[in-house]
């Protein structure tokens, strides 16, 4: 399924949010002096702006890629709560379900902008467990709700403020099991077992980490934790965003963890990125079925909002015109030498780290996939360096290369952890490795330190080169032979 077809289908779908509701405040300005009172800087504020917060943002969210939306939760009776409501009801999301309380508080955070930097931060909350009298109303409307009309997903917004009790959130589950309805759950905390049976859970890394007791490194540490949070939940998988290094997903029963690398731009702000996450990857789901399809969407819908200050959201739009705009873009990964040379020197004044690799790639296979996906992650930018047509004659001898030189870049420049793509002429990368000086050359393990190309001239300047052992089994020449002989 095309990825602009799936969310050609986001208003066709009803979601129903519960979680902790927050409003944020921003006060924007610029700082020019320290206080004389304390070693602290004076914000001389120029604006103010509120914004939806916490699972108010989730339901934004949503709202804004097309889907109609009723959301759950608490407020306290008072001006902040009456902020919130007012700006729900313009976005039009359906509030009966929010519950003023006099006992409690509207959760609130209040930032402090100076010049696109957060300075400073404060909260003004109630973390304490909600009421019997209140989690019973709560989940009378809820039940309501859910019994006249069928939402086609629900999603649980956890930020540990004293909502989401583990009685709460295993009714929920339970009724939305009954009827055959997703789940999708932003977790928090230590114990997962209030959301035992939900379809899907979405925590980020840090969360992860706390939960499973130790630090993850490498794949194998991610897909033990993964499988740790599959164990305590019961859910057919897991999604665990990672920042910089993108989303890793488990599905139960495949023992394999997957990763979509990061697609931000630029990143000034992450605040809300998990909403937004859990959001696009709930309706990115329910209508294609496809885990890797919608955390790609879900990736992308993420790489946005970062790059924008405050708890932003993405419209459809927005993310239909990236993707339409992705069938060609891997033309645009496809530079020349000389352009090539202009972009490497800009990224690395930003402090990007560059990580080179080449080959002839005939006949993509496995391995190729393996070396690249790991070159990516021991860096911020993969260029790869592809033997032209004749190079890769005289390499490889007569009959070789079987697919074209074009063919070729564009399969590699194709791939999400490929950044930009080069062709060489000449029979070894030298010449191109001197001209872009990587921090890093990583090779298969048909290579040996010794013999790789560029090694010295690398290591001369502080570079180093890195062996990726290779896929047992798994070669171009075993490919062909197979091919030859009808296995």
């Amino acid at each position: 399924m095309y990825l602009s077809s799936i969310l050609e289908n986001f208003p066709k779908l009803r979601i129903l949010v519960i979680g902790d509701v927050m409003l944020d405040r921003y006060f924007w300005g610029d700082v020019q002096r320290i206080s004389p009172e304390a070693p602290v800087p004076i914000l001389k504020v120029s604006g103010e702006n509120l914004s939806l917060g916490g699972a108010a943002n989730v339901a934004k969210n949503l709202r804004s890629l097309g889907a109609t939306v009723e959301i759950f939760g608490i407020i306290g009776r008072d001006g902040e709560g009456e902020n919130l409501i007012a700006l729900l009801k313009q976005i039009q999301i359906d509030s009966k379900g929010i519950i003023s309380d006099l006992k409690n508080l509207t959760a609130t955070k209040t930032r402090l902008i100076a010049e696109n930097q957060q300075i400073a931060r404060i909260d003004k909350e109630e973390t304490s467990p909600i009421s019997d009298k209140v989690k019973n109303h709560i989940m009378r409307a809820f039940t309501k709700s859910v019994e006249e009309n069928t939402p086609h997903g629900i999603i649980i917004s956890d930020y540990a403020k004293g909502l989401i009790r583990e009685d709460l959130s295993n009714e929920i589950i339970q009724l939305a099991r009954r009827k055959g309805i997703f789940v999708c759950i932003d977790p928090k905390g230590k114990d997962f077992n209030k959301y035992k049976g939900a379809n899907v859970i979405t925590p980020n890394q840090k969360e992860t980490e706390e939960l499973c007791g130790f630090p993850i490194e490498d794949d194998k540490t991610l897909k033990r934790a993964a499988e740790i949070l599959i164990e305590q939940t019961d859910a057919e998988g897991v999604l665990i965003t990672r920042g910089r290094h993108g989303i890793s997903f488990y599905v139960k029963g495949t023992h394999e963890i997957k990763t979509i690398h990061s697609d931000a731009r630029e990143v000034f702000d992450v605040t809300g990125a998990g909403d937004t996450v859990v959001s696009a990857f709930t309706l990115s789901y329910i209508t294609s079925k496809s885990w890797e399809d919608s955390v790609r969407i879900a990736n992308c819908a993420a790489g946005i909002v970062v790059g924008r200050i405050g708890t932003a959201t993405v419209t459809q739009q927005e993310l239909s015109e990236r993707f339409n705009y992705s069938q060609y873009l891997s033309n645009n990964k496809i530079l020349t030498r000389d352009l090539l040379s202009k972009t490497v020197f800009r990224l690395k004044e930003e402090g990007k780290r560059i990580v080179f690799t080449n080959g002839c790639f005939d006949l993509f296979h496995i391995g190729h996939l393996k070396l690249l996906k790991q070159a990516k992650e021991m860096g911020d930018v993969l260029v790869v360096g592809i033997n032209s047509e004749d190079s890769a004659k005289r390499l490889k001898g007569e009959g070789r290369p079987f697919i074209g030189e074009n063919d070729r870049v564009n399969i590699i420049a194709a791939l999400d952890c490929v950044d930009y793509v080069v062709v060489f002429e000449e029979d070894t990368p030298l010449d191109l490795i001197k001209v872009l000086k990587p921090d890093l050359i990583v090779k298969g393990g048909d290579y040996s330190l010794d013999t790789v190309v560029g090694k010295n001239f690398v290591e001369s300047y502080g570079g180093k080169v890195f062996i990726i052992p290779l896929v047992e089994g798994v070669s171009t020449s075993l490919l062909v032979d197979k091919i030859r002989n009808g296995i």
